[in-house]
C-alpha cells in the first residue's frame, strides 16, 4: 500500500462511524508516523507493509468505535450564563489555535474541529431552550466531552506544546480553561 491508499482506508472507516475528519489531518498524522518509522524512506516511494498498514488502519479506526454509551446518562443543565462562558471559551480556542496553525497543525485541527461541533451543539441548545421559553440549556454528554477535550487541548497547546499567545493575557486566558472545566467537572 502506498502512504494514500492507508489515508483511504482509514477515511472509508472513519465514514462508516459517521466521523467527519478533514483528510489532511489523516494525512498527516499518517506521514509523520510513517517518517517516524521509515526515516530513509522519501513518503512518495514508501510501500507500507501490510502489518505496518494493519496497525494504522486499526489505530486510527479504534478511535472512531469506541464511543461512549450515552443512552443512560442525563443531559446536563446550565444556566445561560454558564453557556455564555462555554461559548466564550469555545471562541478564545479558536483564537488561540489559529495563532498557532504554522507551529501544530495536527493539534490545532483537532481543536478546530472540536470547536466547531460544540459551537454548533451549544447554538442549538441555546435556541431549543430560548424556543421553549427556558434559561436552561440541556447539553448532551458527548458536546460536555468535546468542550471538556477542546479547552484541555489548548491548555497543552499554551503550557506544553510551545504556542504563543503574546497577544493575550496568558494569565487570564489559562484561567478561562481552567475555570470552564472546574464548571464541566461539576455538571453531571
Amino acid at each position: 500500500m502506498t502512504p494514500d491508499d492507508v489515508v483511504t482506508v482509514i477515511m472509508r472507516r472513519l465514514a462508516e462511524h459517521h466521523r467527519v475528519v478533514p483528510g489532511y489531518v489523516i494525512r498527516d498524522a499518517v506521514e509523520a508516523e510513517l517518517r517516524q518509522r521509515f526515516p530513509d524512506v522519501a513518503l512518495p516511494e514508501l510501500r507500507v507493509p501490510p502489518e505496518v498498514a494493519a496497525e494504522l488502519v486499526a489505530g486510527f479506526g479504534d478511535a472512531a468505535t469506541a464511543a461512549e454509551d450515552d443512552a443512560a446518562t442525563m443531559p446536563a443543565v446550565l444556566s445561560g450564563d454558564e453557556t455564555g462562558r462555554l461559548l466564550a471559551a469555545l471562541g478564545l480556542a479558536v483564537h488561540v489555535a489559529a495563532f498557532n496553525l504554522d507551529r501544530d497543525r495536527l493539534h490545532v485541527a483537532q481543536i478546530l474541529n472540536g470547536s466547531a461541533a460544540a459551537l454548533v451543539a451549544l447554538g442549538a441548545a441555546q435556541r431549543a431552550a430560548h424556543a421553549d421559553g427556558t434559561s436552561a440549556v440541556l447539553l448532551s454528554p458527548a458536546t460536555l466531552r468535546t468542550v471538556r477535550t477542546t479547552m484541555v487541548a489548548v491548555l497543552q497547546g499554551v503550557r506544553h506544546r510551545g504556542w504563543l499567545a503574546e497577544h493575550l493575557d496568558l494569565t487570564a486566558t489559562t484561567t478561562m480553561f481552567t475555570d470552564v472545566l472546574t464548571l464541566l467537572g461539576a455538571v453531571p
